[in-house]
């Protein structure tokens, strides 16, 4: 098409003039073209579409602006047409926003399934390190317990024989036998109130409408459970049925079943064929709607589960129950392989346990754990494919020999060492790699991945083709993924992942030939298909059924696509809190480390921070922007940023609240209680007699003292106390005035004296305390000016302007004046001396202030009933707090607390399930100590989190039912971590509403309690959510 110059053209949709006409310039656009290309040079008309002003390399082809200028092949020109030009521009719009949307999609899948495997990784550590020695521990100590038990037994049965002996004194003053109780742990173990015969025994409930079992198990009760569970999922099989089902599965399995390798031939009757299905984890959408597209299972009809049909969904109870019908109506038409979710330790953490237990109870969890140790490890199709969940071996020359003589009925291993152990370690979690050999996989703790070479290795050394496994999503987002080659597959059946992740799932049909094709598909919703089943039933409308079943997945892609990116973002952003929780006093000593003089980083130091800590596979920049950690004067102040991060405890009801109060006030009080003379409490902590308290010196008094705080949370305290501004980060110390008062300041919403809770008397501490402060900033600087003389360096002049500064160096220094004697206490005759000196608004306080009002407030401060008051007992009785003060040293310790719960809680979990065998969320509240013990010894090995005080007063304050037993399940899901910064004003969350003090903006002496209202709870109930945010981002 023939262009002059001047003549008016698009250009990729832009109107542009043609300025030249000839030969292009070498190389315009940066890569090779032919020598003899032509075309033009264009000038834009209205916007700096171009990259230069007519010239290239020195060579001027025509003039125009700078980035107006642009060099174009001849068929990018076309006649300018204004709706042309618009239609142009908006495609390109539109093709640039799903470029960009697949991009960002990919990426937050990246992100989001790296997440997925550093939990799985955190899980299997947790349960091989924690979990089974915990579980050991106690059976163990079961065991003993249970012996000694007997043994007293048989000695009382003894006993009591030969008191009844005819001919004996037995009635002539004898003592009858003593009578004792049962140790916790005989009576709860093993003693289940429900058993087999007892389900077995339960009458249907009247209002139950669904099918009903009759053995031997027909076809039709298959089809009815599945058109009962698509008609209506939450209603399950009756606990009588699902128990008959579950134990003659098992029968069935132990009975035919010997090794863990199945072999399976697919029916050579025509029409025959057999369905392989990846991981379903409980969206009993995805197989109702396999079901629904490729029939129901039967002779000719075969299914191959590829494990992980528990855990993570709603209705992993409902598939198996329909498997478990199929295959005892025609046991060749189902064969279930074993996934690494069919295990106890992923069902505590991943829902499976929890879903069980509300459904039908723990005896029926039990039931499925049996179940799950019969399943067979792999499949072999036609001698020809090997179909496992995982992957291959660590080991070389594995065979199907080696496999099929696995023990497999039992938990798989958490820690393998054994050939053995490793064998089933291996097949259930493994992964494919790009790279040849063997490598460790993301999802860490002893999982490897395994290379093209060993997978060839592996089917040459069978004699087999093809290997078939599942375990992850394809990172294409397909319902398949080849790699090695295409020897080695991946399948997965879950469509949008945990209603996250957008992916198609995917099945392959396998002819009697072993021909076969892959069908993807998007799952619609429970509702849409029961809509389709309804629209579908007569015979006659074939052909609208597979229009409608195009259009139903083609909307569920849609409405996916529209809602999975928000979710997916949602759920990083959750995972990452949870992260930050559990890794806190790590990420500080990295950070401090790097600006330890500061309390600040740069961003850069701050990603490799968190790089170092969390992991390297993480977009840390993209989270950098995400979590609003950079301030406007482009730091990172790391202090304010981990202080955002907290596992909250919101017990339902405000039950067990007293533990957080008791709990905190131990430190404090434990120090005051002693009475020391002031003398005596600075040199507690001043050793050197500086006038300063050093990081070491304050290490030094915590560790040797018995003040109720574990190993991690002495170094919490650490950690704050240098976080405060009164830190000299330089010289590592800090007045030791302002640090007893900063000290006191930690604990002083945990103080409660019930002789100070009479109305008159606050309002004398109140009056008093703030007439003593009146003229505290000369009372401070007579301190300050007396270190000066003592030859200490005093601190800087912000320090000494700061109020917390010189408020709690006036007190320090009042108290200096009131203690007459100089023997460091104040006699209630010094105190009240002192205080008739100060000027008390008498108006404020509503009554004349007597000697004998005094002597009852000095009473009042003397907490210990020594008859003197201590520097402690002064300093917590008169010490203004800001009422904006958000007790951030108190907040961290108890929030070490809850997350060292909150983290290990599924150990905590199994634990009490020792005690508790019906799995009825109750326990003796010995039992329940003995677990939080076991656990916090198991730990110790390392660090024990907690202290076996701290363990006592909880025990001790949790909040009994009225059976007098702990609801264990009620506790442990009490504990939950937030990001702070989304649920407070400016945050990107609704403001929070909790009131944490007077709105006044004036200094009280009176704090409030440590445990909120009911109103206060629930404010604060809700979590921090980013859909919106992050869905615009998108």
């Amino acid at each position: 098409m023939g262009f002059s110059i001047g003549d008016v053209v698009a250009v990729y949709g832009h109107k542009a003039h043609i300025r030249y006409v000839g030969p292009l310039p070498p190389n315009p656009f940066g890569k090779k073209q032919k020598v003899s290309q032509t075309g033009f040079g264009v000038e834009f008309s209205d916007r700096k579409l171009g990259d230069n002003d007519g010239s290239v390399d020195g060579k001027q082809y025509f003039k125009c602006k700078l980035g107006m200028g642009l060099f174009v092949t001849e068929n990018r020109a076309r006649p300018y047409d204004e709706k042309d030009c618009s239609a142009t521009q908006l495609q390109a719009a539109w093709r640039s926003y799903r470029a960009r949307q697949a991009f960002q999609d990919a990426a937050a899948f990246n992100f989001w399934n790296e997440l997925d495997a550093f939990e799985e990784k955190d899980a299997l550590v947790k349960n091989r390190d924690v979990g089974t020695p915990t579980l050991n521990t106690i059976k163990k100590q079961i065991h003993e317990q249970s012996m000694v038990d007997t043994l007293e037994e048989t000695n009382e049965r003894d006993q009591a024989s030969y008191l009844a002996v005819p001919g004996t004194d037995a009635n002539r003053g004898s003592a009858p036998p003593r009578s004792r109780r049962r140790s916790s742990t005989r009576r709860s173990f093993g003693r289940s109130s429900v058993d087999a015969s007892s389900i077995s025994a339960e009458n249907i409930p009247d209002d139950y409408a669904g099918p009903r079992v009759k053995w031997p198990i027909t076809r039709e009760f298959c089809l009815d459970l599945v058109d009962h569970y698509r008609d209506n999922p939450d209603v399950p099989l009756p606990r009588k049925y699902a128990l008959e089902l579950i134990m003659a599965i098992a029968d069935h399995y132990r009975e035919t079943m010997k090794g863990a390798v199945v072999e399976v031939e697919i029916p050579k009757k025509g029409g025959s064929r057999l369905v392989l299905v990846g991981d379903t984890h409980g969206q009993l959408n995805d197989v109702l709607w396999i079901f629904y597209k490729f029939g129901p299972p039967s002779a000719t009809n075969v299914y191959l589960f590829n494990g992980d049909i528990a855990d993570r969904g709603r209705y992993a109870v409902e598939i198996f129950m329909m498997l478990f019908a199929f295959k005892l109506q025609c046991p060749s038409s189902v064969v279930i392989n074993r996934g690494n979710h069919e295990s106890a330790d992923m069902n505590e953490v991943y829902g499976f346990a929890q879903e069980v237990r509300q459904k039908y109870g723990g005896f029926m969890y039990q039931k499925f754990q049996e179940v799950f140790h019969l399943l067979p490890l792999c499949v072999v199709m036609e001698k020809r494919v090997f179909v496992v969940h995982g992957g291959l071996c660590r080991k070389d020359n594995v065979t199907l020999q080696h496999i099929d003589r696995l023990n497999r009925q039992r938990p798989c291993p958490a820690c393998p060492h054994s050939f053995e152990d490793t064998l089933m370690f291996d097949l259930l979690w493994s992964d494919p790699q790009h790279e040849s050999g063997r490598g460790w996989s993301t999802r860490g703790a002893d999982c490897i991945a395994f290379g093209p070479d060993i997978t060839d290795a592996f089917l040459t050394k069978n004699n087999l083709e093809v290997c078939i496994r599942s375990h992850q999503v394809p990172t294409n987002l397909r319902g398949f993924e080849p790699v090695h080659d295409g020897r080695c597959v991946t399948l997965f059946s879950a469509s949008n992942y945990c209603g996250t992740t957008g992916n198609f799932g995917g099945v392959i049909i396998f002819e009697a030939n072993l021909s076969f094709e892959i069908q993807e598909y998007m799952a619609p919703s429970l509702e849409e298909i029961q809509m389709l089943h309804s629209e579908t039933c007569a015979a006659t409308q074939k052909v609208f059924l597979q229009t409608r079943i195009k259009y139903l997945e083609m909307q569920a892609k849609r409405q996916h696509r529209r809602t999975a990116a928000a979710r997916m973002n949602e759920q990083i952003i959750e995972k990452i809190c949870k992260m930050i929780c559990e890794k806190k006093t790590d990420l500080w000593w990295c950070f401090f480390n790097m600006g330890a003089e500061s309390g600040r980083v740069t961003p850069a130091q701050w990603r490799e921070a968190c790089a170092n800590v969390l992991g390297r596979n993480f977009p840390w920049v993209y989270l950098m922007k995400r979590l609003h950690v950079v301030e406007e004067d482009g730091y990172v102040y790391y202090n304010e940023f981990l202080n955002r991060y907290r596992v909250e405890f919101r017990p339902p009801k405000c039950k067990h609240l007293n533990w957080r109060r008791e709990c905190i006030a131990r430190v404090f009080e434990s120090i005051m209680s002693a009475d020391l003379s002031l003398k005596e409490t600075l040199m507690l902590f001043d050793r050197n007699c500086d006038g300063t308290v050093s990081f070491r010196e304050f290490n030094e008094l915590i560790t040797e003292l018995d003040v109720g705080l574990s190993e991690p949370q002495v170094r919490i305290l650490m950690r704050l106390i240098t976080a405060s501004p009164a830190f000299n980060a330089a010289a590592g110390s800090i007045d030791v005035a302002e640090f007893l008062g900063r000290f006191r300041v930690v604990y002083s919403h945990v103080i409660n004296d019930d002789k100070r809770s009479v109305p008159w008397l606050q309002r004398a501490l109140h009056c008093i305390g703030k007439a003593i402060l009146a003229d505290k900033a000369e009372a401070a600087n007579r301190h300050y000016e007396q270190q000066r003389q003592d030859g200490n360096l005093g601190p800087d002049l912000n320090t000494r302007r700061r109020s917390s500064a010189v408020r709690a160096v006036a007190l320090f220094q009042k108290f200096k004046d009131y203690n007459e004697g100089g023997d460091g206490y104040l006699s209630y005759a010094d105190f009240v001396t002192g205080i008739k000196r100060l000027t008390i608004d008498e108006e404020e306080l509503g009554f004349a202030l007597t000697d004998e009002h005094l002597y009852k407030v000095a009473e009042a401060v003397d907490t210990t009933g020594s008859k003197r008051i201590n520097y402690l007992e002064f300093l917590q009785a008169f010490h203004v707090v800001d009422s904006n003060s958000n007790n951030s040293a108190a907040e961290e310790l108890w929030g070490q607390i809850c997350t060292a719960i909150f983290q290990h809680k599924s150990s905590i979990r199994r634990a009490l399930h020792q005690f508790d065998p019906d799995m009825t969320g109750k326990v003796d509240s010995e039992d329940f100590r003995s677990a939080l013990v076991t656990v916090n010894t198991v730990l110790s090995r390392t660090e024990a989190p907690l202290t076996e005080e701290q363990i006592d007063q909880l025990v001790n304050t949790m909040d009994l039912n009225n059976e007098g037993m702990v609801e264990y399940e009620e506790f442990l899901d009490s504990f939950s971590p937030v990001d702070t910064f989304f649920l407070q004003p400016g945050g990107e969350d609704e403001p929070s509403k909790t009131s944490n003090g007077p709105q006044n903006g004036k200094e009280t002496l009176e704090e409030t309690d440590a445990s909120p209202t009911d109103n206060e709870v629930a404010s604060n109930s809700r979590r921090f959510t980013l859909s919106s945010t992050l869905s615009q981002s998108a």
